[in-house]
């Protein structure tokens, strides 16, 4: 596992998430297309943001990408800030902000050390970024310190606890994992299974230059493709731990993504595939709040292993 923050900020700085989403020369068409496809394929994005309900509100957003969602909470009325550790993420959030006539804030932050004085805010909000630092138990703290005491948070880790990390990525692509080695076989399988050829052709790659990996390169390697240095899974008893110092913590699983699933993804009904993403889905969204008062509660009955 890296511990250098400098290589998780160069791959995310040269892979800004979901900026592949339109390839459109218009720059409105663009930011429309990626707003458009983000929320078709991640309908509860704003089920469990809820972007209309801070108006007037101070809202942080840890990793705030090119803020898609950001936007909403802005479009709310939010009085919003957003941190991201990639100054291309930054750049584009600044110019889409601008391009809709939204007001906001952004800084270019390493989030294990905000540059935020205590109780700066009155929610955070990240969306499946705290997982990729080095030190995420530092942004945790940092969450902490810059919340105002009953302020709020919401924040997307990845679930150890579901289908994703057990079948896909532990199991199926461990076992079929060979069938890369000859030349040929990414264009074929790309062919075959929909996937993206370069997303193979990275895999392969790896497997030649490095040989064996340890358990935490093969997660971060089949998370967010193969170059992702870096991402870590959590089960309801680690995410307890890590956000110990909260109270009302509560959680929640969301997001089974047929397209990882070529063969059967395409004909499974909606129905079902939401009740599997609400029982072993990807995406562990937790919730919680800082306490008004006192000592911090550490609230193990929401923190049972599952």
């Amino acid at each position: 596992m890296t511990e250098n923050i400098g290589e998780v900020r160069e791959f995310w700085d040269s892979h800004p998430c979901q900026s592949d989403l339109s390839d459109a020369n218009d720059r409105r068409i663009y930011f429309d297309e990626i707003e458009r496809k983000r929320y078709a394929h991640e309908p509860h994005i704003p089920v469990i943001a809820q972007f209309e309900n801070y108006h007037g509100k101070d809202v942080l957003e840890i990793g705030c990408g090119i803020s898609t969602d950001g936007l909403q909470f802005a479009r709310g009325g939010a009085c919003y800030t957003g941190y991201d550790l990639t100054p291309a993420a930054i750049a584009t959030a600044k110019e889409r902000f601008a391009l809709y006539g939204a007001a906001g804030r952004f800084e270019n932050v390493n989030c294990e050390h905000m540059p935020a004085p205590d109780e700066s805010f009155d929610h955070i909000y990240s969306f499946g970024v705290i997982h990729h630092s080095p030190n995420t138990e530092a942004i945790v703290a940092e969450m902490y310190r810059v919340l105002r005491p009953g302020g709020t948070f919401c924040v997307m880790i990845y679930n150890r606890s579901s289908i994703n990390y057990y079948v896909e990525i532990m199991f199926l692509r461990r076992l079929f994992r060979y069938m890369l080695l000859p030349s040929f076989m990414p264009k074929l399988l790309s062919r075959i299974t929909g996937f993206p050829e370069w997303k193979l052709q990275g895999h392969r790659d790896v497997m030649l230059s490095q040989g064996a990996l340890t358990k935490e390169q093969w997660i971060s390697i089949n998370t967010d493709g193969p170059d992702c240095p870096l991402a870590k899974v959590y089960n309801r008893r680690e995410a307890g731990e890590l956000f110990h110092a909260f109270q009302d913590v509560r959680m929640e699983a969301h997001f089974f993504d047929r397209t990882h699933w070529p063969v059967i993804g395409k004909r499974l009904p909606d129905g079902f595939c939401q009740w599997l993403g609400r029982r072993w889905g990807w995406h562990r969204v937790v919730y919680g709040t800082k306490p008004l008062t006192g000592a911090a509660s550490i609230g193990r009955s929401s923190a049972g292993r599952s």
